[in-house]
């Protein structure tokens, strides 16, 4: 302590910690200049512990502090920092009462944060301090923790969404709030920052007009497939459907004609759908989609936005499942996009957020024990040159076999001694080039053969992994920041035929996503199916929260 008041430095009340940086802003301040010897001590310690007594209404607080349980620890932790201090004035107050009546623009439950109990212990000017500072900083750090990064734990949600949410450090946020010289600037930067979040608010606020004056009208009634050319009443309804939605009037003929073919068009562009004009069962049932089930969707999709609540980096690739698309985004601005293939649903693609950091050119295929056993061994038992001349049995430790002297049908899925693998070609099942981000689940991005499949609306057909309709100019892209000629250097490792590795310099995030709805730069929204049935599964678990659709109409 005799280092303490050689300098002047001041121990706050109570059992205080001070941090070498606490000490040190002391030496700072002090006018006049210590001697090495004076400065050791404090520079050797950890901590410096003073014994001063706090106020009463401190130790009430520190008290009640102790006895809220274990979830109140980081609470503990910060007001001990303050020497228990109250931090909730009446302008914090006010704020936070503010920013509750308005969850339901996030389109989060008012319900879940007891708004109501909360404003009468704060209207109540005889309400304990202690009462006051602790109901208001935990429902303070409820809110934020679910308008930052959302309110669900996806993991738990569905074990394919294997996405952690940035939870923020509850001591950081008191601390900010204490400090914060604009609190209602404050409270509004715990939102995700991302464009996304504030088009999905802005089409919430759409849609829940959309569904108060029941604006779309009648479904379009089930039938045949609807195509240029024919006439039929379904036309006239459609029609009016379609011209609700958009807010124009397109007619009231029975004729499918050339003019509303190319809305057609347009709609099937706005839903992920190929833009045939054919108004088949796929175009049909998102012409019939409720704004109740696109409401769920925006709904669905602002969590999402939660749980991506990161710097994503100025360069960053985005694989959207739910459109079968993958794009590559520079300073906001998409300079790679392409159709994708994902999972089967016996297969689904996971949920996930990884870094990019090379791709295989001319790879081989090592073929995954499941496919192995499940798919190839029954052809093998049948016809053991099934596999043909591209792939390779061989043991465990690497000696090649040759499948026309083995026995395959002795073999189960479970006794199968073998593995497989496919040379490198055009034949080779991950095409000629494949993208790694390492994981657990061995998902990446790569080339394919089966090009027909990009043609479909739903291409959901592989085992996991993530088929890019143009992966060479994917990886011009990825490779231009480290050459002057990308093509060039990707051409030339392409034609030597042999497996090789280009690293990437920098490497590049990847965020798995499946967002379902979005609101494009022209303003447009944007829907598309549930290939995976997430959508349901992530809206069930909002509801058991708290959110409803009647609680956001209202």
């Amino acid at each position: 302590m005799k280092y303490l008041s050689k300098i002047g430095v001041k121990v706050p009340g109570g059992l205080a910690v001070l941090s070498l940086a606490t000490a040190l802003s002391g030496i700072a301040a002090h006018a006049q200049p210590l001697r090495t010897a004076d400065l050791t001590p404090l520079v050797t310690e950890a901590a410096i512990v003073a014994e001063i007594p706090l106020s009463a209404e401190a130790l009430k607080l520190k008290a009640t502090l102790e006895n809220a349980g274990a979830d109140a620890e980081s609470l503990r932790d910060f007001y001990a920092t303050v020497d228990y201090a109250p931090i909730w004035d009446d302008v914090r107050q006010a704020a936070l009462l503010d920013v509750l009546m308005s969850v339901e623009e996030h389109g989060l439950p008012r319900a879940r944060y007891d708004i109501a109990s909360l404003a009468d212990l704060l209207a109540d000017t005889d309400a304990p301090v202690d009462a006051v500072e602790l109901a208001a900083s935990r429902i303070f750090l409820k809110y934020a923790r679910d308008v930052s990064s959302g309110l669900l734990e996806p993991r738990k949600v569905d074990r394919d969404i294997v996405v952690k949410p940035p939870r923020p450090d509850e001591a950081t946020l008191m601390l900010g709030l204490k400090e914060t010289g604009d609190v209602g600037a404050f409270f509004a930067a715990l939102a995700p920052s991302h464009p996304q979040y504030a088009r999905l608010q802005a089409e919430m606020v759409r849609l829940k007009e959309i569904i108060s004056a029941d604006a779309w009208g009648e479904p379009v009634p089930a039938g045949k497939t609807l195509k240029p050319g024919q006439t039929s009443e379904r036309i006239v309804i459609m029609r009016e459907r379609l011209g609700r939605m958009n807010g124009a009037f397109y007619g009231s003929e029975p004729l499918y004609d050339d003019e509303f073919t190319e809305i057609v068009k347009a709609f099937q562009r706005q839903n992920g759908l190929n833009d045939d004009g054919v108004a088949g069962p796929k175009t049909l049932a998102a012409i019939n989609a409720s704004p109740e089930q696109r409401l769920q969707q925006v709904l669905v999709n602002l969590e999402r936005q939660r749980w991506l609540n990161v710097e994503r980096g100025a360069r960053h690739i985005y694989v959207n499942q739910a459109d079968f698309s993958v794009s590559v985004i520079d300073n906001g601005e998409v300079t790679f996009w392409s159709r994708t293939v994902i999972g089967k649903n016996k297969h689904r693609t996971q949920e996930f957020n990884d870094t990019m950091t090379h791709m295989v050119v001319n790879p081989t295929w090592h073929v995954p024990r499941s496919i192995t056993t499940e798919e190839m061994l029954p052809k093998l038992k049948r016809n053991p040159g099934a596999l043909g001349s591209s792939f390779q049995v061989m043991t465990r430790n690497g000696t090649r076999v040759n499948p026309r002297f083995v026995d395959f049908s002795k073999f189960s899925q479970s006794s199968f001694p073998f593995i497989i693998k496919q040379k490198p070609s055009g034949r080779n099942a991950l095409g000629r080039v494949k993208f790694m981000f390492p994981n657990q689940f061995n998902i990446y991005l790569h080339d394919t053969p089966s090009k027909s499949l990009f043609n479909r609306d739903a291409r959901a057909y592989s085992h996991g992994c993530v088929r890019v309709q143009k992966p060479f100019e994917l990886a011009h892209v990825l490779l231009s920041p480290q050459s002057d000629n990308p093509k060039g250097l990707f051409q030339s490792v392409l034609g030597g035929g042999k497996e090789r590795q280009l690293n990437l310099k920098a490497p590049v995030p990847i965020y798995l996503t499946y967002h379902s709805a979005w609101v494009d730069d022209e303003g447009q929204p944007q829907y598309r199916d549930d290939i995976y049935g997430r959508d349901k599964t992530v809206f069930r678990a909002l509801s058991n929260a708290g959110v409803s659709l009647g609680a956001v109409e209202g």
